[in-house]
């Protein structure tokens, strides 16, 4: 049999290697192909890197984001990095700006324009601000509405940010307003999307 140059290190040491270069989210699949490992090998690969770093006391953490893997350093060391790289935490988001990252959150894929009936006010300053922030991405069209407007969708750096995984990591929208507040909401979105009365707003 040829000998590969990765033949003898642990999985976790291949894992960890692919998570060390990769400037993005990887995920399970990813892994696996990068590795020659089988997917539970790596899930286990994994949870071992994990268990390392928090063992070691590291700088280190593996964050499951964006619906992938990826090494960072713990959120505890922002200062200690920032201090290094000399750079100021972003600028915080404006009320406006969560109101319709909510909107794509619990809605999307959402048009402007159902986005901006939405909220009652035209939306499309802050949208093309979330959209250069990297934190909205045009994802298709909207086949049915006129014109074909495109269609809104949060991107992969928002689930970094925001350090989940999926729509699923966030509480359902009736947990969050009243059953009053969620009938306006629901009136809202469903005149937005051209449905008719009765049908529940799900979450994400």
């Amino acid at each position: 049999m040829t000998r590969t140059p990765d033949t003898g290190f642990p999985d976790a040491a291949k894992v960890e290697a692919v998570l060390f270069v990769s400037g993005r989210p990887v995920s399970l699949k990813e892994l696996a192909g990068a590795t020659d490992l089988a997917e539970e090998r790596v899930a286990a690969a994994l949870a071992a890197l994990a268990e390392r770093y928090a063992g070691e006391g590291s700088a280190l953490v593996v964050r499951r984001v964006g619906g992938g893997f990826q090494l960072a350093t713990d959120p505890d060391l922002a200062p200690v990095v920032e201090r290094y790289r000399g750079e100021a935490r972003p600028s915080p988001l404006s009320g406006a700006a969560l109101e319709v990252l909510s909107c794509v959150l619990y809605l999307g894929p959402v048009t402007r324009a159902q986005i901006s009936r939405v909220r009652g006010v035209n939306s499309d300053a802050v949208v093309r601000g979330m959209i250069e922030r990297g934190l909205l991405v045009e994802s298709g069209r909207d086949g049915e509405g006129p014109g074909a407007p495109s269609l809104l969708d949060l991107s992969e750096d928002f689930f970094i940010a925001s350090g989940t995984d999926s729509r699923a990591s966030f509480p359902s929208l009736d947990s969050l307003v009243s059953e009053e507040e969620l009938s306006r909401v629901r009136e809202r979105v469903l005149a937005a999307r051209g449905e008719s009365p009765g049908e529940p707003v799900e979450g994400p």
